[in-house]
């Protein structure tokens, strides 16, 4: 009777382990998310499943459908204004009421504002979900056809949301940074047939202490080559829109929070990022907590992006995800 008993356990743990429900459960319960769900957000973590096949290329022909984007057209904000609004009086009174108890805030903005992720509004939102290793990156995908440009800053040796994305949309060109190389350089030039680059972005161009990822499967902290990031964008990569973005970078994301205000970096290179994904670290002893506080505020009160599907990961950081309603060859390619 012990020995069946342990077969079927072991047969429910191994039924789980490679199937998509299981990762319904670890994001229901470990990572905060449990809101409606679209035949994206259950994808398999295996890269190579039939499943992820048909789904990629269900989104390459309806991307193949839709028409050359046409930024010299009027549009119609109506769709974005609307989410704002919406975002403005779910999110902000939700934002205000933690006033400046910035760990009060930190410990509880998952909870607190996921059930701003329900309003009316946000179903005009076609958004989808890319699983990772253990995590979900949320996006939009283009209604309009042209090359799309996605810019990960922190690979730490795990491009499986790159190479869904890759999949699902083929016509995408990836740059990658990261102050390690090791492993790094192979996935995104070989795998992704993507731009590598081997040095952190920050403010200014100098060595700087990052924690980065080891050859072994830890972080440690180390000093490494960083590179100004508006020099970066503007005279090395010369571009002027990125699509989507994926920011994780160990706590180096304090450093950009003033980059994507008003008149910011990003503002005074004329560079616009369309949606991006960012992980927020607590800090050493909640160091960095104020600043996330002020980098939300600011972004409530620039009214530039919105902000939406926070998710725990583990103890100390969470992510969330970025959408711009303001820019317009942003709306005309993602809202519509």
């Amino acid at each position: 009777m012990f020995i069946i008993l342990v077969f079927v356990v072991v047969v429910h743990v191994l039924t789980n382990l490679f199937c998509g429900e299981s990762e319904v459960h670890l994001w229901k319960e470990d990572l905060g998310y449990d809101g409606p769900k679209n035949e994206l957000d259950n994808l398999e973590t295996r890269i190579y499943s039939p499943r992820v096949e048909t789904i990629s290329k269900n989104i390459q022909t309806m991307i193949n459908a839709t028409e050359k984007c046409d930024y010299a057209t009027e549009i119609d904000k109506k769709i974005a204004e609307s989410v704002l609004n919406g975002f403005q009086k779910c999110v902000k009174p939700i934002f205000e009421s933690f006033e400046d108890n910035y760990v009060q805030f930190f410990n509880n903005w998952v909870n607190s504002s996921r059930k701003c992720d329900y309003i009316d509004e946000y179903k005009k939102l076609n958004i989808h979900g890319i699983s990772n290793n253990d995590e979900i990156k949320w996006l939009i995908y283009p209604r309009c056809q042209e090359e799309n440009i996605h810019v990960t800053l922190g690979v730490g040796h795990n491009i499986i949301a790159e190479q869904k994305l890759k999949k699902h949309q083929a016509n995408t060109k990836f740059y990658a940074v990261d102050p390690t190389i090791d492993k790094n350089y192979d996935l995104v030039t070989h795998v992704l047939n993507g731009s590598f680059f081997a040095f952190a972005l920050s403010n200014e161009t100098k060595p700087q202490t990052f924690d980065v990822k080891a050859k072994g499967s830890g972080y440690v902290r180390r000093t490494v080559p960083t590179l100004d990031v508006a020099l970066f964008f503007d005279k090395l990569l010369n571009i002027k829109k990125i699509d989507t973005m994926f920011i994780d970078i160990e706590g180096g994301e304090n450093y950009f929070f003033e980059y994507f205000k008003t008149n910011g970096k990003f503002d005074k290179i004329g560079l616009n990022i369309c949606q991006f994904n960012i992980e927020f670290h607590n800090g050493h002893i909640g160091s960095h907590q104020d600043k996330i506080h002020r980098f939300l505020k600011q972004t409530i009160e620039d009214k530039r992006y919105i902000f939406l599907r926070p998710a725990h990961h583990t103890p100390g950081f969470w992510k969330i995800y970025f959408l711009n309603v303001d820019n317009k060859d942003c709306i005309k390619k993602f809202i519509g």
